[in-house]
């Protein structure tokens, strides 16, 4: 179907037809924020992997499933119908209605008795949070030159790191709590609750008001849009195209997507187990509490990660203005080469000082993808697609990376060593492969992506 369009280029190039740089800004802040709270939401749960075991009595594996598996089951799976939406009708009312849905269940996470009921808590987390990004890629990407972009997406994409330090910061501090049996809290309505189901009341309850702030932001024009080949002056191809028309150019263009979607599932992966595990696997080995894994990690995860990412996004646009057309996918694999030389480091340094230090340098090139990946697949993609061709990348980064990365680490475990105290080589072990197997795969797909650009400079 997609053949069908021309790429004639038309006024969608057009820079002054941009958002003020002031509402362009603002627009990413308040994504940002809501991308704060996501990750918070859905990170908050690995510094309490001991006192959910010792209350709901369950395993490594199943609070892997319950990190992972439940997040990602409909996340993965609704991610597509709900950016095909978007993609239709209003994005800002897509993401509220996402934002409200994942704060009452993470707020419900702290009201399971069970495992069972936290499981479906969890997965409704996962349907909320489904809403945000697809949308929030799309805006962005009409709201700013290509050669602001790369700023653009690292800013808002410190939301990862600033949710997930925030929510390792919170767990640290309440840990002291979290750690004995028996410490309570009773609620109005509510009753009695343990202290690390408190936890999730507290981080989750904030976010219900904050679709209130989408009121404040305008929706900017689309662009980049495809032209029909039929008419004498290009016209805009159909803001409704059938689903059956995006997939066929993703699988069209399969060669760059599913390498491309796949290297950066691999890379995600490496995130997901590393958030997942680190804290226990630090617990373990060397004694530390994990109130003082939690701070040490929050803050590194703050400062070192994000600005990793800032950075990342900083180079991207330098590298486009002195005319590389595969900027992101050489930032990239710095980034992954990073990974895979770095990230090992922490769980195996002779003192504890030692980890920190490599916990802050390891921090720097961790995140920075996060900041270009998304930023690529947008930049070659027609609008009418991009918000459902995201989807389709997020149900693949997530269905490997957080779907099968947190429990891939204990399954390993199980199966080669035997023994929970050894969880940090299974951790090293995944991560190492995945980062290396990761960045191969960007090694093939830079040649297919310039080409991509040349054909996309046609009709942006």
């Amino acid at each position: 179907m997609a053949a069908q369009f021309n790429t004639a280029k038309g006024a969608n190039s057009d820079s002054s037809s941009y958002p003020s740089s002031f509402a362009a800004w603002y627009s990413v802040a308040v994504l940002m924020l809501m991308y704060v709270f996501s990750f918070i939401d859905r990170t908050t749960i690995s510094l309490l992997v001991e006192p959910m075991k010792r209350d709901l009595h369950i395993s490594d594996t199943q609070i892997g499933m319950l990190q992972g598996l439940a997040f990602a089951l409909l996340y993965t799976f609704l991610g597509l119908p709900i950016a095909r939406l978007s993609d239709r009708h209003s994005r800002r009312a897509i993401i509220a209605a996402g934002v409200f849905i994942w704060s009452i269940m993470a707020t419900s996470c702290g009201l399971a008795r069970t495992a069972s009921q936290l499981f479906m808590a969890r997965v409704g987390v996962g349907v909320g949070e489904a809403a945000l990004s697809p949308a929030a890629y799309s805006i962005i990407t009409d709201s700013f030159p290509l050669s602001k972009l790369g700023s653009a997406f690292g800013v808002y994409n410190i939301g990862i790191t600033i949710g997930a330090g925030t929510a390792f910061l919170v767990g640290g501090i309440v840990v002291a709590a979290v750690s004995h049996a028996g410490a309570t809290y009773t609620l109005p309505l509510f009753g009695e609750v343990r202290a690390w189901q408190m936890v999730f009341i507290v981080t989750g309850a904030p976010g219900i008001l904050l679709p209130l702030l989408l009121l404040t932001i305008r929706e900017p024009k689309r662009r980049g849009l495809l032209r029909s080949r039929s008419s004498i002056e290009p016209v805009a191809a159909p803001l409704r195209p059938p689903l059956s028309e995006v997939l066929s150019y993703v699988w069209l263009n399969r060669k760059f997507y599913g390498l491309y979607f796949v290297a950066l599932a691999l890379l995600s992966m490496c995130g997901y187990c590393v958030a997942a595990w680190l804290p226990t696997a630090l617990v373990r080995a060397y004694g530390v509490s994990a109130g003082q894994v939690g701070k040490v990690l929050g803050v590194s995860t703050i400062l070192m990660n994000s600005t990793g990412m800032l950075l990342a996004g900083l180079l991207c646009d330098r590298l486009t203005r002195q005319g590389k057309k595969d900027a992101p996918i050489l930032v990239a694999l710095i980034s992954a080469c990073g990974i895979a030389l770095l990230s090992g480091l922490p769980p195996f340094m002779p003192t504890v000082p030692l980890i920190w230090v490599a916990m802050f340098v390891a921090g720097l090139t961790f995140n920075a993808y996060n900041g270009v990946g998304p930023m690529a697949i947008n930049q070659v993609t027609p609008n009418q697609y991009r918000a459902q061709v995201s989807a389709v990348y997020l149900f693949v980064v997530n269905a490997l990376g957080l779907g099968i990365g947190p429990t891939l680490v204990p399954f390993a475990n199980d199966l080669i060593f035997h023994d929970a105290a050894k969880i940090r080589y299974s951790l090293v072990i995944v991560v190492s492969c995945a980062a290396v197997t990761a960045i191969t795969l960007l090694l093939i797909v830079r040649p297919i992506y310039r080409q991509k650009q040349i054909e996309a400079a046609q009709w942006q």
